[in-house]
This record gives structure tokens, C-alpha cells and sequence, in this order.
């Protein structure tokens, strides 16, 4: 049951970059609208899902700090997807694996191990061969680095402060903890989507188009953290994490290439095979 489980998980990760990279093809901007919408569908799975309300009062403070990870991770992982390549952004977004080890080692006492460090040559290699374009027109902009890397941060902040948070309070009150932070997430982002001009003029078109792809990749995004939560305790680290990270990378550049028809050369492909090794190293 729990490798049918992981599997689940597996599709519903990447499910939420295929759907974001749908509402960008078809919305007039609205990232804070389309981050709105999905966050308020993850923040009732877990009302719908949680059933216990136990919560302790320091656990506001990771509430606080995962809130504004996530915030950041979902608006700029919608504009990344919006003005790049899905697959090269999905590597990308996979390299916030980083912040939650750097954290173990520095924090925790982690040791450094010879497979982190060569995973992380691997990784730093896959990002200059997915990146390298003869064309210079056709080069990956400096905008979509940005949003890439503060996408990733975002990303991985939200492992770090989740798992900080667990090494302090175990299980207890952790849906609870996420409903606070997706409740803090919900009212930034919508309050956003009123308050700017452009995506007050355009609120109504891209509600309309993004509402049913919200509700999917809201819906996703709350069933992923569910059962990641849950197979912590069911399956080891070293075999959890690098096959979500491997199959998500294989599952997005599969559908980048024959559903987007995303085109590579030979060098980029052989940057994703290589960062689908850094990544599986960098887990184990």
C-alpha cells in the first residue's frame, strides 16, 4: 500500500507543474490569482482531512516561516513556468532539495558524505548542460533564472521549515500547523490579486480559465504534503525522496517534450539524465 501511495504522490507533483504550465498558456497574467485560487483548494483538504485540533502555541512561528516559503515558491514557480521551458524549470525547482540538506549538515550534524558531494558536482554540471543553447536568441533570459531560483528557494524553505518544525513537535498538531500557514498563504495572495491593478482588470478572464486548473493543482498540492507526512513514517528517506525527485523529473520532461514540444539538444538531454543521477545521489 504505501509504494501504491508513493506512486500517488509522484503523479500529483508533477500534476501541479503541468497544470500551472496550462494556465499560463491560456491567462492574462493573474500569478497571484491562479496562487490564490490553488491554495485556498489545498487549505480545505487539509480542513477536510484533518482530525485533530490539538495545536501548540510555538508552532505560529513555523506556521509563520512555511507561509512565507510557500508564498514564494507558488508565485514565482508560476511566473518561471509562465516565461520558460517546463522541464528546464522543474530541474531547477528540483535543485531545493539543497537548502534542506545544507540545513541537516548545519544544523542537525549531519555528516558530509562522498555521495553528497559528488551529487553536487552532478547537479552544478546538469544546470550548465540543460542551460546551454548555441542560439543566443534562444538562451534561457535572465528573468526566468530569477524567478527559477527564488521558485527553488521558496521550494525548499518549505522542507526546511517543515522539517524543523517536526524535529521539535513530532507529529503532533501538524495538520493543524499547515491549515495556519496555507490560511496565512490564501489571504496574502488574495489580497494581492485585489490590490494590483493588472490582475484586478483581469481577474474575471483568468478566473475563469484557471479556476477548474486551481482546483487540480490545489488539490494536488494538499494530497502531496498529506502523504509525504504520511510515508515518513512508512518508507526510509534514502528510497522516498529520490524517487519522487526522479520520477516528477522524468514524468514533466516526458510531457514537455511529446505534449509541449519542448526541443533539446543532445547536450540538455544528457544535462536531465545527469541531474535525474544528481538528484537520486543528493537523496541517498
Amino acid at each position: 500500500m504505501e509504494y501504491l501511495l508513493l506512486v500517488i504522490v509522484c503523479f500529483s507533483t508533477a500534476i501541479q507543474n503541468i497544470l500551472t504550465k496550462q494556465y499560463s498558456t491560456k491567462s492574462h497574467g493573474g500569478t497571484f490569482t491562479f496562487g490564490a485560487m490553488s491554495t485556498l483548494v489545498a487549505l480545505l483538504f487539509f480542513v477536510a482531512v484533518n482530525r485533530d485540533w490539538s495545536f501548540n502555541d510555538g508552532q505560529i512561528f513555523y506556521s509563520l516561516g512555511f507561509g512565507a516559503s510557500y508564498c514564494t515558491a507558488v508565485f514565482f514557480s508560476v511566473l518561471a513556468i509562465k516565461n520558460g521551458p517546463l522541464a528546464l524549470t522543474n530541474l531547477i525547482i528540483s535543485a531545493s532539495l539543497l537548502i534542506p540538506t545544507f540545513y541537516g549538515i548545519v544544523f542537525l550534524n549531519e555528516p558530509v558524505t562522498t555521495l553528497l558531494v559528488i551529487g553536487l558536482v552532478l547537479l552544478v554540471s546538469a544546470l550548465v548542460m540543460t542551460n546551454y543553447q548555441k542560439d543566443q536568441d534562444s538562451r534561457p533570459t535572465l528573468k526566468w533564472v530569477i524567478y527559477s531560483i527564488l521558485a527553488s528557494v521558496g521550494n525548499g524553505m518549505c522542507s526546511a521549515v517543515q522539517k524543523a518544525e517536526t524535529m521539535v513537535y513530532g507529529e503532533s498538531g501538524k495538520n493543524v500547523f499547515m491549515i495556519i500557514a496555507l490560511s496565512i498563504v490564501t489571504i496574502v495572495l488574495l489580497s494581492m490579486s485585489f490590490a494590483v491593478k493588472s490582475e484586478r482588470e483581469e481577474l474575471k478572464h483568468n478566473f475563469s480559465v484557471g479556476w477548474l486548473l486551481a482546483l487540480g493543482r490545489g488539490f494536488s498540492n494538499g494530497l502531496t504534503n498529506f502523504l509525504v507526512m504520511l510515508l515518513n513514517a512508512l518508507i526510509p528517506a534514502s528510497v522516498l525522496f529520490p524517487v519522487i525527485s526522479a520520477a516528477v523529473m522524468i514524468i514533466v520532461f516526458l510531457y514537455s517534450t511529446t505534449v509541449v514540444k519542448e526541443k533539446y539538444s543532445t547536450v540538455q538531454k544528457l544535462g536531465f539524465a545527469v541531474g535525474l543521477l544528481s538528484i537520486i545521489l543528493l537523496n541517498l
